[in-house]
C-alpha cells in the first residue's frame, strides 16, 4: 500500500524562478494495485516517483509505505522496500560484470556486506532458471559482459533484477521509451508477467497511451502536479486511447497551444 498524503514540492523556492509542482497532492495506492501514470511533460509524472524513491525531498506532506511513514528516510534505505526501473537500460546494470554477477548483486540486496564470495557456483544454476523465464536466451550467456546485451535484453534483465528480492513497490521509469515497438512489446508482456506474478504494488509512468490503456488495473492522467483522470478496474478498462487523446488536447487548448 502507497500513501502521498498532502505533498507539496516546490522548485527553486524562494527565489524568482519558484514553482510550486505539487500542493496538497493525495494519492492511495492498493497494495496489488498496477497503475499506469500518463500526462505531458512536466505534469508531474517522474517527479512523483523521485518524490517517492527517495531522489528528491519534498516540503510538506507525508509520505507512506504499508502504514510506514518514509518521508525522510534517505533514499539507499527505501531502496530496501522499493525497485526502481528507469528509462536507460543502463541504469541499473553494471556494465562491465556478467550477467551472473549483476545477479548475485541484485540477490544480496539489503544483505550486509562482508568477505564472503559474492557469487556462488551453486547460485548459477538457480540464476540460469530465472534468466530462462524472459524467453530471451540470455540462459545461455550468464558469463556474458551485461554491457553488450542489446537494449531489450539489458532492460529484461534489470526488470527481472528488480524484483529477484521481496520489495513492497515497484516504480517504472518509462522503462520502454529507448526501445523499439517491438522490443517494448516484448518488455511490456514481461512486466505483465513479472507483477501478476509477484503481485508487487506497481506505478509504471508511460508516454505510450496504449501501453496505459493496455495494461494494469488503474489509469491516472497528471497535469501541473493534479490528477485529471482516475479510473480503476472496470472503470479503466472501458478507457480508450482517444478517450486520453481528448483530454490531451483540451489541456493544450486551455494552455494557449
Amino acid at each position: 500500500m502507497l500513501k502521498l498524503e498532502n505533498l507539496v514540492k516546490i522548485f527553486n523556492k524562494d527565489t524568482v524562478d519558484e514553482s510550486v509542482l505539487f500542493e496538497d497532492f493525495n494519492l492511495f495506492v492498493p497494495k496489488g494495485q498496477f497503475v499506469s501514470v500518463v500526462g505531458s511533460n512536466g505534469s508531474g509524472k517522474t517527479t512523483m516517483l523521485n518524490l517517492i524513491s527517495g531522489t528528491m525531498g519534498i516540503e510538506g506532506g507525508r509520505i507512506l509505505l504499508d502504514d510506514t511513514d518514509i518521508t525522510v528516510q534517505k533514499e539507499f534505505v527505501r531502496a530496501r522496500r522499493i525497485g526502481r526501473v528507469y528509462q536507460n537500460p543502463s541504469m541499473s546494470t553494471a556494465s562491465q560484470m556478467t550477467i551472473s554477477e549483476n545477479m548475485a548483486i541484485a540477490v544480496n540486496k539489503n544483505k550486509p556486506f562482508n568477505l564472503s564470495q559474492g557469487l556462488k557456483k551453486s547460485q548459477i544454476a538457480e540464476f540460469r532458471d530465472l534468466v530462462s523465464t524472459l524467453d530471451l536466451g540470455l540462459e545461455n550467456k550468464m558469463d556474458t559482459l551485461v554491457g553488450s546485451l542489446s537494449g531489450g535484453q539489458r532492460q529484461a534483465l534489470t526488470l527481472l533484477m528488480a524484483t529477484m528480492t521481496p520489495i513492497d513497490l515497484l516504480l517504472l521509469d518509462e522503462h520502454t521509451a529507448a526501445l523499439d515497438p517491438r522490443t517494448s512489446e516484448k518488455i511490456m508482456e514481461l512486466t505483465k508477467s513479472i507483477v501478476e506474478r509477484t503481485k508487487i504494488t506497481t506505478l509504471m509512468v508511460t508516454h505510450n497511451l496504449r501501453f496505459a490503456v493496455d495494461y494494469g488495473n488503474r489509469i491516472l492522467m497528471m497535469d501541473k502536479g493534479k490528477a485529471v483522470l482516475d479510473k480503476a478496474g472496470s472503470d479503466k478498462n472501458a478507457v480508450k486511447v482517444q478517450d486520453l487523446l481528448e483530454i490531451f488536447n483540451t489541456i493544450s487548448i486551455e494552455c494557449g497551444n
